[in-house]
């Protein structure tokens, strides 16, 4: 699953971010030459190891900090990850800077007074919280997760009503709230425990419905998607209504579908999870297409060249429909599409019977729904070739 949106770069803009390939080359090349260096430079650069060790540690929490101490020291974690220069560098951020900043940020939310909560940053540090919190939701219990669910709207809330400040870290309070609200949902969406997957459309409208009514405009956009990501969860047993664009311009027509079995698959050229699924896609819509199935594919490409590209190379036989990526396309937030690829698979009657029919689950639903397909026909030898002369078999 690739997925696009605010959760993307922000999520794990501190959790995950493990240094370019380029530092890891560089510190191959520091190693070898620490080992060919004359003894005496090596003596030289212990000593210099031994003085940095000595250095203050730039992830240990101040002992007895106030709140204003707390949140510049968040303000200066965060603010290392612009001065990595090294992989064991980025290690130590990726690890201890992250656990030293959820530290912080629950220690900041417990000992914060009324005055406290004025104080420049408090507000960001609690939405940033918030994000750590949802990362690391995936194992909560459903209990734990509608308290987060309730923390995040009741900040995104207080975020809305709060007349607009000068973001205290990298991000603005509103940019973190929308990272965690999306990353909320997206887990529980994605999640294979059922308890928490059946969560996932509630989460998605009690967020959504807050943040379609603010005032920013990312933050609306962002709402009005979730909103949607709702309503593509709810769709199963219900009619399904597509609009768009084919890639000749012509306005697509959806009542040409009806009576057949449509797979809706939302992609893009660039998704590597989307071409590494192709292949099976096409061996189902061979074995099935005699029986009345077809495909509708969306295209989540902003490049239109590139499409074409790869549509002629592949020689697509299903319509594509494109009218922008994940942003512009207006299907992508009335349906919530968070990520790709992702499927809606809708029955004769133009209901949905499905929005996880992927590889052998869309076999097994299409064997339900248009019957067996014919094995797949062998080639014939050809007539023409020379007979074995040599007696064999006789």
């Amino acid at each position: 699953m690739r997925v696009a949106g605010i959760a993307l770069g922000l999520i794990f803009l501190f959790a995950c971010w493990g240094g370019p390939p380029q530092l890891r080359a560089a510190d191959e090349a520091n190693k070898n030459k620490k080992s060919d260096a004359p003894q005496a430079e090596q003596k030289d650069d212990a000593k210099s190891g031994e003085a940095e060790q000595e250095e203050a540690d730039p992830y240990q929490l101040p002992e007895k900090a106030t709140v204003k101490q707390l949140l510049d020291f968040m303000k200066s974690v965060q603010a290392r990850r612009t001065q990595i220069k090294t992989q064991a560098e980025a290690i130590a951020f990726q690890t201890r800077g992250q656990a030293a900043l959820r530290v912080a940020g629950e220690k900041i939310e417990q000992i914060a007074t009324d005055d406290d909560k004025k104080l420049p940053g408090y507000t960001d540090a609690v939405a940033f919280n918030l994000v750590l919190r949802a990362s690391a939701s995936r194992d909560n219990s459903p209990g734990e997760v509608k308290e987060l669910a309730a923390d995040i709207k009741n900040a995104i809330v207080a975020n809305e009503a709060a007349p607009p400040q000068q973001p205290f870290f990298m991000f603005s309070a509103t940019k973190f709230l929308l990272a965690a609200a999306t990353q909320l949902g997206v887990m529980l969406e994605y999640n294979r425990h059922p308890e928490l997957h059946d969560l996932a459309a509630e989460v998605y409208r009690e967020l959504g419905t807050p943040l379609a009514a603010s005032k920013d405009a990312e933050a609306a956009k962002t709402g009005e998607k979730m909103i949607g990501a709702a309503r593509r969860l709810d769709l199963p047993g219900k009619p399904f209504e597509l609009t768009g664009t084919e890639m000749d311009g012509s306005k697509f027509d959806w009542a040409k579908y009806r009576g057949k079995v449509v797979l809706v698959d939302f992609w893009a050229t660039w998704c590597r999870p989307c071409l590494i699924a192709l292949p099976d896609l096409k061996r189902s819509y061979q074995l099935f297409h005699d029986l009345g199935f077809e495909v509708v594919g969306i295209s989540m490409d902003r490049d239109r060249n590139a499409l074409e590209q790869f549509m002629a190379r592949e020689n697509f036989p299903w319509v594509i429909l494109s009218d922008g990526d994940f942003d512009a396309n207006p299907l992508a937030t009335q349906y919530g599409i968070f990520g790709i690829p992702n499927v809606i698979l809708v029955d004769k009657e133009g209901k949905v019977v499905s929005t996880a029919a992927q590889g052998p689950e869309l076999d097994r639903l299409l064997t339900k729904l248009l019957g067996e397909p014919k094995p797949p026909e062998t080639e014939k030898p050809d007539s023409d070739a020379p007979k074995d002369q040599s007696g064999a078999g006789k």
